[in-house]
């Protein structure tokens, strides 16, 4: 991918968390990219769907990669590397000082019922996350208690933490977040078997 492309793309990314994506057009982009015109746009996108599609794509992967290290890392058991992610989250969430939000939240309030395809990436992009959250929660199955369940909970996070971004982008204040990941985390210990003290 060029150079290029990649900056349409963080662009767009940046726009469409602040202000949706009917409200941003394709000259907003093309501002906020710093491209010379409509044609240089239209070299790199057929149309603005088409960039709104590969933006959930690259910015679920970007938010995978930067995730991926933590949760990847096999030096922590698996619910300290849980904590670790939910840390990473509001990190990025007080980088852009709450301003930017989550694009996949703000696409699926205003696009999806309007749009099937949408709908379908974005739907695709939460079950990812899901589904790298519940891998983590079955590795860590002997700390969990008899009744927690793996793929529940990790839906519960994923929609946690999309859900305080979002409070947190509207509210502008990225300390929203960082007090819903503490009470997530907290909820989270209620699912794990008490150890016996001597």
């Amino acid at each position: 991918m060029t150079a290029r492309r990649l900056q349409i793309l963080d662009a767009a990314a940046e726009l469409l968390g602040e202000k949706g994506y009917a409200r941003t057009s394709v000259d907003d982009i093309i501002e906020r990219a710093g491209l010379s015109g409509k044609s240089h746009f239209y070299h790199y996108f057929k149309s603005k769907e088409e960039l709104g599609y590969e933006v959930i794509g690259r910015q679920f992967d970007l938010m995978a990669d930067r995730g991926a290290t933590v949760l990847r890392d096999e030096s922590l058991a698996p619910l300290d590397r849980l904590a670790g992610f939910i840390d990473s989250v509001v990190a990025l969430q007080a980088e852009n000082g709450g301003k930017g939000g989550s694009p996949f939240g703000t696409l699926s309030a205003e696009m999806a019922d309007k749009d099937e395809r949408f709908r379908l990436r974005i739907a695709q992009v939460f079950r990812g996350w899901s589904a790298q959250i519940q891998a983590l929660l079955d590795e860590a199955h002997d700390q969990l208690t008899d009744d927690a369940d793996p793929q529940r909970l990790a839906r519960f996070i994923v929609a946690t933490l999309e859900g305080a971004t979002q409070m947190a982008r509207l509210k502008r204040d990225p300390t929203v977040l960082s007090g819903i990941a503490l009470d997530l985390k907290r909820f989270i210990s209620t699912n794990q078997r008490r150890t016996e003290t001597a």
